[in-house]
């Protein structure tokens, strides 16, 4: 089976097995359930939604940006676009509920969450839920399912929009309830919070510290010492290796060309996309693809 991208497995245009859509409007919304081991999507995606998950039963490891998830029922866990999610374990009893929704859709629900907020579920992705917080999170789900399998229902979409918002405001508070910091985060790890965002929204298109420097307002030598302190990685090696796991990601899953791929990440050409592969994974792309053929 070729593995989908992740933006389209909500959409499920063919069967994954263990995973269904219930039902949705469109790609904006969409509602998601997923029962027993999915190990076999094993792949690293590249997210292009937003997607808030409840876990019911059973157990789930994941990796979301390289570093190691594990979230057990009740839980919740989350992705946001631009992050890399790769899924490599889970029990036979797992069930997740999830609610998935477009960049396009959020913006329409006009949510004033803190940048802080944004920096500590980039870090955080995953907290555990009381069973009553299960609850209530599912009604929530529940109350979405009964609506949008009324497509007859008037202002359908007015009302989802208000039901998504007030679910998401419901799970932040969680949030800031179950994560008590051991520390507040200091001036340089939340910029450090901060670049690390922009690497997952724009690594594809901008590959030198001097453009995230710039769009912090810091001084790119500022920004490397900030980074090396904070994570004990160069700020260059940050950007590459999630250049990297795009391209193999790409490589592995998609049909699309040596060529299509070195433009779609940003590259000049075919060629210096293929000295920076070969560079740092010892193949060029197209042996690589051929591997894991």
């Amino acid at each position: 089976m070729t593995v989908q991208a992740l933006e389209q497995v909500p959409v499920l245009r063919e069967p994954v097995k263990n995973i269904e859509r219930i039902c949705g409007m469109g790609r904006d919304v969409e509602l998601i359930v997923t029962r027993g081991d999915v190990s076999h999507l094993n792949v690293s995606f590249q997210t292009e939604i937003y997607a808030f998950n409840i876990h019911v039963q059973g157990r789930m490891e994941s990796l979301i940006n390289h570093q190691p998830h594990v979230v057990e029922a009740p839980g919740f866990s989350s992705v946001i676009p631009g992050q890399l999610l790769q899924i490599t374990a889970t029990s036979e009893d797992m069930v997740e509920y999830a609610v998935s929704c477009s960049r396009e859709f959020m913006e329409e629900l006009h949510l004033n969450l803190s940048n802080k907020a944004h920096i500590w579920a980039y870090m955080r992705p995953v907290f555990p839920l009381t069973q009553d917080q299960m609850d209530v999170a599912m009604q929530y789900f529940n109350l979405l399912r009964e609506v949008l399998q009324t497509p007859q229902i008037q202002a359908q979409r007015e009302i989802v929009r208000d039901l998504v918002r007030s679910m998401i405001l419901y799970i932040h508070g969680l949030y800031d309830a179950s994560f008590v910091p051991t520390h507040t985060l200091t001036r340089a790890e939340e910029t450090v919070g901060r670049f690390m965002i922009l690497v997952e929204q724009q690594s594809h298109a901008h590959h030198t510290i001097e453009w995230y420097a710039s769009e912090l307002c810091l001084s790119p030598k500022y920004m490397a010492n900030l980074v090396k302190q904070v994570t004990g990685r160069s700020a260059g090696d940050c950007i590459n290796a999630h250049l990297m796991a795009q391209a193999k990601w790409l490589l592995g899953s998609s049909s699309l060309s040596v060529l299509e791929i070195s433009y779609r990440l940003g590259f000049q050409n075919q060629s210096h996309f293929g000295t920076f592969f070969k560079r740092h994974e010892g193949l060029s792309p197209a042996a690589f693809r051929k591997k894991k053929e």
